[in-house]
């Protein structure tokens, strides 16, 4: 089992990095690790109140807000093979509106 986590707030009102955290407890609860996922390129940035969802090989990242505007922006990692890198998608004329403190599911 692994889990992912990408941006958020930091205690005293602060944006956390744009790295995505990955916690590997595949040996194991006694052995789980945190690691920094290795991106190459541009980053959806940092960001707080956002969803990321996987399907895989996919992560997508949507909206949040950056610190100064909420965003209706998606953003797609593949993780089939190395390097790493993320891709803003042209998701067309009718998305949603920016928004902060939604919810995500993969259907």
């Amino acid at each position: 089992m692994q889990m992912v986590v990408y941006g958020g707030a930091t205690g005293g009102g602060s944006l956390a990095s744009d790295d995505l955290y990955l916690l590997d407890m595949r040996n194991g609860e006694d052995m789980a690790q945190w690691m920094i996922v290795p991106v190459v390129g541009s980053t959806p940035g940092r960001r707080y109140g956002h969803s990321i969802i996987f399907s895989k090989p996919h992560l997508l990242v949507f909206g949040g807000n950056t610190g100064a505007e909420p965003v209706n922006d998606v953003w797609c990692l593949s993780v089939e093979r190395a390097p790493f890198s993320w891709n803003k998608l042209d998701a067309g004329r009718d998305q949603p509106s920016p928004r902060v403190y939604h919810s995500a599911a993969l259907c």
